[in-house]
């Protein structure tokens, strides 16, 4: 599971460990912080791409190679930024490990789906969500170390080589091919698209895939503008904010453990009735805050902490229940949640930060069809005749 985990940990050290570092690729690449800030933007969309192709591959070739292949083809593209000369060959570079983190990501969750299933596979896929919800509160920590002490934004991207190697190697020692050949679909491209289709006519799997995405579509909102509502609007300095957005990681990554003990003695299902509960009741004290008592400090962030806990409940256990429904196309399933997931979060942090230190209002709107599409994908999509009994 570490080394599954680890696979599928590669956007926040690839991300959170470089972005301080923009003033100074700004400067010595004398380029401009918008196609600096484009080198995010590209990076997610190799990561897609990774995704996208890299899942129903490892359905006809098997998964082990595909995993190797994608960390070899990470490390490759972090070198090349390490080395560029240019913001366009960063550019580039961040596109190919970006591919290569996203090949590695969707391979290791298909693994998972092949190993377990049932309320094991809920355990794992929320373990695997608390070992993964750690690195967004590690990352920025050593990237710091890494600027302070390395002394140049090159070394976070060597650092970031010897992360790729470290998959690899991993990937290399511990984990055998979970997909025997009687199981795999051939080959060619009309059975590559297949099994994307064959995925997309489940509709137990789309209505779990989308329950999974669109819950996560509301907790961007409070990702992408939270330091807009608390250090702008209600005055927060950077530390205690920062402290604060670490508690509310940690809270995930504490519920998803829970989550992981009491699978079994709960249904999945149940579990992510009582978190779609839970987080629409903070959506709901989020708008009245936002549109009735002007934001106050103390319930913003009680909605806050609390929307982003609950998704230790939701994510793991809808995603678990998607997967099952796929299990024959398992690594297209893995493709399709994958992607869908990167788009939704890339549409939401905009959406949700366009009232900047202005208004909380855009964030709540996005919150609000967030959950709503949560529930119905819940309640109406992802309903079976013994849901309904």
């Amino acid at each position: 599971m570490l080394t599954l985990a680890l696979q599928s940990a590669v956007p926040p050290f690839a991300t959170d460990m470089y972005t301080p570092a923009f003033p100074q690729v700004t400067a010595d690449l004398a380029t401009s912080a918008s196609l600096v800030g484009l080198t995010l933007t590209t990076f997610f969309l190799g990561m897609a791409l990774g995704q996208l192709l890299g899942g129903p591959l490892s359905d006809q070739r098997g998964r082990r190679m595909p995993m190797i292949v994608g960390g070899l083809i990470c490390t490759l593209g972090a070198v090349g930024c390490a080395l560029a000369p240019s913001i366009g060959f960063l550019v580039a570079s961040r596109i190919v490990q970006g591919f290569g983190g996203g090949l590695a990501a969707v391979v290791a969750r298909a693994v998972v789906v092949d190993v377990a299933k049932g309320d094991l596979l809920a355990k794992v896929m929320s373990i695997m969500m608390a070992i993964g919800g750690l690195a967004p509160m590690v990352a920025p920590v050593v990237g710091g170390v890494v600027l302070t002490f390395g002394g140049t934004w090159r070394t976070v991207f060597w650092c970031l080589v010897g992360f790729g190697l470290l998959m690899m190697i991993t990937a290399i020692v511990l984990v055998p091919e979970s997909l025997p050949r009687e199981r795999r679909h051939g080959g060619g491209l009309r059975q590559f698209t297949s099994g994307l289709s064959q995925v997309l006519r489940i509709r137990l799997f789309v209505g779990y895939m989308l329950t999974a995405v669109l819950s996560g579509f509301t907790m961007m909102a409070y990702i992408a503008n939270s330091s807009y509502v608390l250090q702008e609007q209600k005055g927060l300095r950077p530390l205690p904010f920062a402290l604060f957005f670490a508690s509310t990681a940690l809270a995930q990554v504490l519920l998803s453990v829970i989550n992981a003990r009491i699978v079994g003695r709960f249904q999945p299902r149940t579990l992510i009735g009582f978190g779609l509960t839970i987080s629409t009741l903070a959506v709901a004290a989020l708008t009245v805050g936002v549109f009735a008592l002007d934001t106050p400090l103390l319930l913003t962030c009680a909605g806050f902490l609390v929307l982003m806990a609950v998704q230790g409940l939701i994510f793991g256990n809808a995603s678990a229940l998607a997967a099952d429904q796929a299990r024959q196309v398992a690594g297209a399933a893995s493709a399709v949640l994958g992607v869908a997931q990167a788009v939704a979060m890339a549409v939401a942090a905009p959406l949700a930060s366009s009232g900047g230190a202005t208004t909380a209002v855009p964030m709540i709107w996005v919150m609000i069809v967030g959950i709503v599409g949560s529930l119905f994908s819940f309640l109406v999509l992802a309903r079976t005749r013994s849901n309904t009994a």
